[in-house]
């Protein structure tokens, strides 16, 4: 203790160097609304263009590919489909299996047997995880004069871009209108001339526009990459000067080449009136918080240069703005906690000094906390937040303890020095087995099998753990030498520690609790007892949901079709649900995106829209 109390600068830096480290691990944290939770299934895709016999697919493709899965170690569970066009085997490993390294060692298998399966099967290996089930992070409405066309091909060229260079974001899909094309008619006759046939044009088209320019190396630490540049048609022009076959003969002597429209695979309608729809897909590794502001930034770039082009971009829906707000909420709700904490403290030791020490563990424990979060690889969420929430009452305990003692010391008359070694030493064992008994609660949620309580527990567990541990060497080191430093400063003059007097009702309340208590102990027992099995009967009649509905100003309905619909059939029930949802009172707007064999509509409600009906 001697090295602590005499050592102000070390213990003063240190507490500083971590509290400054978490706040730079903090600054650098992902930011999400609920944990990434890498599930431990693998899923082999198998799929065909042409429709064949299950059975065929089975044989050479399913079986061959099972025995390729069955050498990996670790497997727990292997379930197998076989359709006309498509295939898949899950395979469910056991949570203590390296799934990165089987991910890749399973691609590396499934890389070596396509080649002894037929070509027309295409193989592919997907991983789940719900970053993948959520990552539709924004929706876009995108309005304007001159028809949906119109609108679709300025959404096209000048919108789609620039929304596709932000960086975090991995897709941008556009819904509604007819997509611009270039059409090729050919002219059979002069083709059957020069012996060219339809695939011909069609590979020495893909050859072309695939073809790649080397531009120079790269360097990352001691490797070095070869970078090229994929080339594509920039001009009508020089697709119809393309060459064909020797002699030379042109694209253009066998064909026509002009712009057309594709043939229209999606609707999107906002209100019953045709629109264009833009989702936008974010890469998993991105904060979806800065993400959604660097992307509001450049839809409101884009809104002042289409105002001229009669065209607005509006947002539809952001999952980012729900994550924000609820994080902050959390957020404010600790901070107000902490503050009544504070507070209340204040209350009962009526000594501002003593408090403003005791309330410096807060802000040190909770950023230092956060580089146990970086080291840990856990992300700033809902449940680390509550978790901290949940850590900030608790972590005071500690220094409260331990300086009550060391001032219920010194105001007897001790030394200041006699007074922070003792007190300090008197309680030690007790803080660090209060803690250690709080820490070890949370330890049972690691060896769960099911990964999402252990998803929860680490997350959790980690953010109250890392806090309450901080606190610990909080009240252990800082506490004491702060302590003395105060109290070394005041050694000439008169220091009282308030006793509480035993006038006070609440605790002349306590004393008579305490001594029917002692006089009665079959009665207390018995009391006690009753109120145990009053618990046990309320926790067996509460009702257990796994997941509660949280409640939004906004609900989805998706449809899914049968295989082999047509647009022209999911539009017609699309079209019946609007009609059904149109007469809510409490609708704001009802946007639908239609594809071939699927759909979504999405219901906006109004702010207030509780107020209009129960």
């Amino acid at each position: 203790m001697n090295f602590i109390i005499n050592r102000k600068v070390l213990i003063s830096m240190l507490f500083i160097g971590l509290s400054m480290m978490g706040y730079f691990s903090w600054r650098n944290l992902p930011v999400e609304l609920l944990p990434n939770a890498e599930l431990p299934v693998l899923y082999v895709q198998i799929s065909c263009q042409q429709d064949v016999d299950p059975k065929y697919m089975e044989n050479q493709a399913i079986i061959p590919l099972e025995g390729a899965v069955g050498t990996l170690e670790g497997i727990e569970d292997m379930e197998s489909t076989a359709q006309s066009k498509r295939g898949s085997i899950m395979v469910q490993f056991n949570k203590n299996v390296n799934f990165k390294y089987t991910y890749l060692k399973l691609q590396e298998k499934i890389n070596e047997l396509k080649a002894t399966i037929p070509t027309q099967f295409k193989v592919s290996v997907q991983k789940v995880d719900l970053n993948q089930m959520s990552n539709q992070f924004m929706t876009l409405q995108v309005r304007g004069s001159g028809g949906v066309d119109r609108v679709r091909n300025i959404a096209d060229l000048n919108i789609q871009p620039d929304l596709q260079n932000i960086d975090g974001i991995a897709g941008v899909n556009v819904y509604g209108g007819r997509q611009k094309s270039i059409e090729i008619q050919l002219d059979m006759d002069v083709c059957q001339a020069y012996n060219i046939t339809p695939a011909t044009i069609r590979n020495k088209i893909s050859q072309n526009y695939k073809s790649r320019a080397f531009a120079g190396y790269a360097y990352d630490s001691n490797l070095k990459y070869f970078v090229q540049v994929n080339s594509e048609f920039a001009d009508l022009k020089d697709l119809e000067n393309l060459v064909i076959a020797k002699g030379p003969v042109l694209l253009k002597d066998v064909a026509k080449v002009y712009f057309g429209t594709k043939e229209q695979t999606s609707y999107s309608r906002v209100n019953g009136k045709d629109a264009v729809s833009i989702t936008l897909v974010n890469d998993a590794q991105a904060n979806l918080i800065d993400l959604s502001h660097k992307t509001l930034a450049v839809i409101d770039k884009l809104n002042k240069t289409l105002a001229d082009k009669d065209i607005q971009i509006t947002v539809q829906s952001n999952a980012a703005d729900t994550m924000e707000k609820n994080l902050h909420q959390i957020g404010e709700l600790a901070i107000v906690g902490g503050l009544l904490a504070i507070f209340v403290l204040w209350i009962f030791l009526k000594n501002f000094q003593l408090v403003s020490i005791i309330a410096l563990a807060i802000p040190i424990s909770i950023f230092t906390a956060f580089n146990f979060f970086y080291a840990a690889d856990v992300s700033i969420n809902s449940l680390t937040m509550v978790g901290m929430a949940l850590a900030v009452g608790m972590l005071l305990d500690n220094s409260v303890v331990v300086l009550e003692n060391i001032y219920r010391l010194r105001g007897m008359g001790k030394p200041p020095r006699e007074a922070v070694i003792q007190g300090t030493k008197e309680v030690w064992r007790s803080v660090v087995a209060a803690t250690m008994v709080t820490l070890t609660v949370f330890l049972p949620f690691l060896f769960s099998d099911n990964i999402l309580i252990t998803l929860i527990g680490k997350n959790v567990g980690i953010s109250i753990i890392s806090t309450l541990s901080v606190s610990l060497l909080v009240a252990l080191l800082l506490v004491p030498m702060l302590a003395y430093s105060f109290l070394k400063r005041t050694e000439g003059g008169n220091l009282k520690f308030t006793v509480v007097s035993t006038r006070n009702k609440l605790v002349q309340a306590y004393v008579m609790l305490l001594k029917y208590s002692l006089r009665k102990p079959a009665q207390t027992i018995i009391t006690v007892v009753i109120f145990f099995f009053i618990s046990i009967f309320i926790c067996l009649a509460l009702s257990k949901e796994s997941l509660k509905q949280i409640e939004t100003n906004a609900f989805r309905i998706s449809v899914t079709m049968p295989s082999g619909s047509t647009i022209e059939s999911t539009d017609k029930i699309v079209s019946q649900i609007e009609s059904r949802v149109d007469t809510l009172a409490e609708k704001q707007d009802v946007s639908s995106n239609i594809q071939v064999e699927s759909a979504t509509v999405t219901v906006r409600l109004k702010d207030d829209f509780r107020k209009t009906s129960k």
